[in-house]
């Protein structure tokens, strides 16, 4: 059920012209959270909380979705998608807060919508994890494929290519989806493996058409024409780094597009995010409360 709020966070940091209208999704525990980034505040608009959402079974409501790892905007923002490590997936509508779609998926950890009407899941280190699963949204429950995905950790669709690139333990992948809604297949066109220690943990898209990549130590540029990554200057080398995203406005010679990105500070959790201009200049950082935080993704 959608809880509407008013909470107003302090952001103690270097004061940095923000666009009023940028808003982004921060999640953790059972919660998505959605926040109006306005000036050197962020103010809470719209909350989801799975123990009270109204059309989902126990088993979601109390364990699948306890551990929400990942909470992309998807159908031109009108609908959340949610993974948890606690094993569910959820797609649910923003205007109202209703689940559309569920699956049972141990460890997952990231999805994105692909073309037809399908839904790409990775899965982390787990028995019967460790893959890329594919759905159709409107058949809940009933996984179409499974491929192997050591350590699946991500999973972005890339309109422009037309391929689904997805992050494990040591590779990005790309795959092209032939076949039919009701049998659809995967096919492998291009892998490259991550650099420094690998271990890929968050990859996503930037307004450019590269990639934001996040590995045991540091952050990286992929460029998937060149099949290059390059170290990014804004965050390289931070460690731990759960999650990074980039607004897309254009640059304007001021770093008008900015990144929220979140770093593990208690384990594999922070207390808040921070926010940069692209070149990694003034930041502010924005506490959250009672959230074990994981990512932030920004409603582009």
């Amino acid at each position: 059920m959608s809880l509407f709020v008013s909470l107003i966070v302090a952001a103690v940091a270097v004061p940095v012209a923000v666009e009023p209208q940028d808003r982004l999704y921060a999640c953790g525990d059972d919660q998505v959270r959605e926040y109006r980034i306005d000036g050197t505040r962020a103010v809470e608009v719209w909350r989801w909380t799975a123990t009270e959402a109204q059309n989902l079974p126990v088993a979601y409501r109390t364990k699948l979705l306890s551990h929400i790892d990942d909470c992309k905007a998807v159908d031109g923002g009108r609908a959340i998608l949610v993974t948890a490590s606690t094993g569910g997936v959820v797609l649910i509508e923003r205007a109202t807060g209703k689940v559309t779609f569920r699956a049972t998926a141990p460890m997952a950890h990231s999805a994105d919508l692909l073309p037809g009407g399908l839904i790409a899941v990775a899965l982390s280190i787990q028995k019967d994890g460790d893959r890329l699963t594919v759905y159709d949204r409107q058949r809940s429950e009933m996984p179409l494929l499974h491929l192997p995905l050591p350590s699946g950790h991500g999973a972005v669709w890339d309109d422009d290519r037309y391929r689904l690139f997805v992050l494990s333990h040591d590779l990005i992948q790309a795959f092209r989806i032939p076949g039919s809604r009701s049998a659809p297949a995967l096919i492998e066109t291009a892998r490259w493996s991550l650099p420094g220690r690998r271990d890929g943990h968050d990859l996503s898209r930037r307004p450019d058409g590269r990639f934001l990549v996040t590995t045991d130590d540091g952050v990286w540029t992929f460029d998937p024409q060149v099949g290059a990554f390059t170290a990014f200057p804004a965050l390289n080398p931070k460690l731990r780094v759960k999650a990074v995203s980039m607004t897309s406005g254009k640059p304007d010679g001021i770093g008008r597009r900015r990144l929220a990105w979140v770093q593990a500070e208690e384990s594999w959790w922070a207390t808040g995010f921070t926010i940069v201009r692209a070149d990694g200049s003034d930041a502010v950082r924005i506490p959250v409360d009672a959230l074990h935080l994981y990512k932030v993704r920004w409603i582009n």
